[in-house]
């Protein structure tokens, strides 16, 4: 018997956990990010979650995997990161070998997260999806013939910087009119607070579920104040799914997957962000060009990276 880390680094917070040889998750820890630490920030505590979880582990730990949000190069395992300094063309899987002494496969937490859901959640059983994570920013995980496709550039799948809008606010990636913009958790939050500028009568409810503050609207306040039927944060919520949905159709027409999936911390929305979506799918929908790809929420919740990266260090094992 053994055992593997897998880490998932996020914009908003990171996890590391030990997971067995069949996938199980043993132990896990979960902090938030300190983005203006860096790169040197997060891996002192990297290294220091990672030596943990071996010391708690009761069989010899093998391998790590690593889901990233920043764009990864998969040949060179190589990341960036667009939310915190220092990352620039990383050598992490190198890293990971020179501290802890393991093996360890690094892969971007979209690509993760498919891989996550395809191997224990939501896409066991079928052959293609595709996975989108609706968190800080959004990326997507394709899953073609039971394997990650990553494409020339390991850029496949990058469905948060699909251009959606010729106009719009600067993206991290330093383009307008992204996917990203306007749909993100970064994004919905913007719009709560775009709303609390021209009509702050409409946001009390928002601005009481983040603390008092309208410069503080979150992303959960506005899902949580949409889930209680608010208007304001009902129409920010239907805006986005309908971005959301113009940007899906457009990947499904393409790959035409099984499934997608959606992951990420917008979905703990649940149905107030998917009827929306399924919705406005159905208005855009051709009668002429249907489709039978199913729309389900990620099995795994947030922690779908997370499985996912175990699933890279099972690899390497």
């Amino acid at each position: 018997m053994n055992n593997v880390i897998a880490v998932d680094v996020g914009g908003s917070r990171f996890r590391v956990g030990l997971f067995d040889q069949e996938g199980h998750r043993l132990l896990v820890s979960d902090e938030e990010t300190f983005r203006s630490g860096g790169r040197d920030w997060m891996l002192q505590r990297l290294r220091e979650q990672c030596q943990f979880m071996r010391q708690k582990s009761d069989y010899p730990v093998q391998a790590g995997g690593v889901s990233f949000g920043g764009p990864v190069d998969f040949e060179r395992q190589r990341v960036t990161s667009l939310h915190a300094p220092g990352w620039e063309s990383f050598p992490l899987a190198q890293w990971f070998k020179e501290a802890l002494g393991l093996p360890c496969r690094v892969d971007n937490d979209a690509n993760a997260g498919a891989l996550g859901e395809y191997r224990f959640g939501a896409g066991r059983g079928i052959q293609s999806l595709v996975y989108i994570t609706l968190s800080t920013g959004i990326g997507g995980g394709l899953i073609c013939g039971g394997k990650v496709f990553r494409g020339k550039d390991s850029m496949a799948g990058e469905i948060g910087h699909l251009p959606v809008s010729d106009s719009g606010v600067l993206c991290a990636c330093g383009a307008r009119g992204c996917l990203e913009t306007f749909c993100s958790g970064s994004a919905i939050a913007q719009r709560g607070r775009e709303w609390a500028v021209r009509r702050p009568e409409a946001v009390a409810r928002m601005v009481e579920l983040s603390g008092g503050s309208a410069a503080d609207i979150t992303s959960k306040a506005v899902v949580q104040a949409a889930a209680e039927g608010d208007m304001a944060a009902t129409r920010i919520i239907r805006e986005a799914a309908r971005w959301l949905a113009r940007a899906l159709v457009t990947v499904i027409r393409i790959v035409n997957p099984d499934r997608v999936i959606l992951g990420g911390g917008v979905t703990q929305a649940g149905s107030v962000l998917l009827d929306p979506v399924r919705e406005s799918l159905d208005e855009l929908a051709s009668p002429s060009i249907r489709h039978s790809t199913e729309l389900v929420l990620a099995e795994l919740g947030t922690n779908s990276p997370l499985y996912g990266a175990a699933a890279l260090a099972l690899e390497v094992a």
